[in-house]
């Protein structure tokens, strides 16, 4: 494996324990529901519903790295 791969996996990983350790530690945060009704929504995710829905954030980044990656090989080979 050359740099660029390691380090690109260094970097995945870094990424995926920090995401992992946020993910856990927001979840210690958030109250059990009581009852059948959902808790009330923050004010800015009700001003910007789909840019904080991580759902779409997902998918933009996802298929920004595709691009990314597909312009990576075109231009190398």
């Amino acid at each position: 494996m050359n740099l660029f791969v390691n380090i690109l996996a260094i970097a995945i990983f870094g990424t995926l324990a920090v995401s992992l350790l946020y993910t856990l530690s927001v979840a210690r945060q958030q109250k059990a529901v009581e009852g059948d009704i959902d808790t009330k929504m923050a004010k800015p995710v009700k001003e910007n519903v789909y840019l904080r829905n991580p759902i779409f954030l997902a998918y933009i980044i996802f298929f920004a790295l595709l691009l990314f990656i597909i312009l990576f090989v075109a231009i190398i080979f």
